[in-house]
């Protein structure tokens, strides 16, 4: 189906910003790297489909999560508000992102809190809603040129889940923003426009700044090894270490934020996860790292085998009941009806099976 038609239902008019091509094919590849092919297929496809395929197509090219956050603003471009309706959650859940990233663009935040209901539908279960708020708080960041404080205040204005909207603003400092020397070497135009005076050399600022108010200070450790990595090319045994270095009080959360790109590098390698997480000090900051990671492999139903099979292979007894115990926390909010849920509890060993029955076949 031709999904361009939709563009009506916009509340603002396509902009156009891209050359649509209608021949754009079901299978084409050049939407990874190309935004003109993107958005045409964006248009011709509409989002759903579109997510599904950057998922797909991950297998081959690496994480659809920042393609995903473009898709998402064409799709705001294209269909307005009913893009909150037309994403996908897959992608982890870029599309939504880059939608609200543009509608504040377009809006501001004036009646914040009253245009969260048309943002962010109370029809969502918890995860999705969390993912929604979550890219609320990357919209904010971006609408506020990268200004972390005033990105932070505004999702105070929300009336709930206002640690959802923080997470989103940290992670947008960091995937999104660029460092000052970054920002002057940089051959795009737009890089100006990223530039966010919250990035440094040391790995654990902006979380260590005094001036950060201690409410946010867990969101911003929750994200900061995203940080670490960019420092620290592929080297989990200094972010280990970054972590190590942490006050107590987010210790876990950090080695917690360490798991979750320890599963996005190592992607179904569970020798190499449990490797990356061997650099955490045993017990609960292990157990954190590991949780984190699976956690990464389980945000759509097509996770659901990756992620037992990450449990199934641990060895040592208080990582593996960890290990279900978080999936079976996250089951229920992915997999729709009793009968997914009661299938996916066929899959985890035996021991575990009547545990995952009681907690999720409702």
């Amino acid at each position: 189906a031709d999904f361009s038609r939709l563009g009506s239902l916009s509340l603002f008019p396509a902009k156009n910003s891209h050359p649509y091509d209608r021949g754009i094919q079901a299978d084409s590849k050049e939407i990874f790297s190309n935004e003109d092919a993107l958005y045409s297929y964006v248009k011709k496809f509409g989002p759903k489909d579109t997510i599904k395929h950057l998922h797909e197509l991950a297998a081959i090219y690496g994480d659809c999560h920042q393609t995903a956050h473009e898709a998402g603003r064409f799709s705001y471009e294209v269909y307005g508000n009913k893009s909150f309706q037309l994403c996908s959650a897959e992608c982890h859940s870029g599309c939504y992102h880059g939608a609200t990233e543009a509608y504040f663009k377009e809006n501001g935040t004036a009646n914040l809190a009253a245009n969260l209901k048309t943002l962010c539908s109370s029809e969502l279960n918890p995860f999705f809603s969390h993912q929604c708020i979550h890219g609320v708080g990357h919209g904010l960041m971006a609408w506020t040129s990268y200004d972390l404080p005033e990105a932070l205040e505004s999702c105070d204005l929300l009336p709930e889940r206002l640690d959802s909207c923080w997470t989103g603003v940290f992670m947008e400092n960091i995937v999104g923003g660029l460092a000052k020397d970054d920002a002057e070497k940089s051959a795009d135009p737009d890089a100006a426009a990223h530039f966010t005076k919250y990035l440094s050399n040391d790995p654990l600022y902006p979380c260590n700044d005094l001036k950060l108010g201690e409410k946010y200070r867990g969101s911003c450790y929750f994200l900061q090894t995203s940080r670490m990595l960019q420092l620290f090319p592929g080297d989990f045994k200094k972010v280990a270490g970054a972590c190590n270095s942490a006050p107590d009080t987010y210790r876990r959360t950090c080695f917690e934020s360490m798991g979750r790109d320890v599963g996005g590098t190592h992607r179904g390698n569970y020798e190499a996860e449990f490797t990356a997480c061997s650099h955490a000090p045993k017990g609960a900051m292990r157990v954190g790292c590991l949780i984190g990671a699976v956690q990464d492999s389980f945000w759509d139903a097509s996770g659901q085998d990756e992620s037992i099979g990450f449990c199934k292979a641990l060895l040592n007894r208080e990582e593996k009941s960890a290990c279900y115990d978080i999936l079976f926390v996250r089951a229920p909010d992915i997999l729709a009806s009793a009968g997914e849920r009661g299938a996916f509890c066929k899959k985890a060993e035996a021991e575990f099976e009547p545990l995952c029955r009681e907690r999720i076949v409702r």
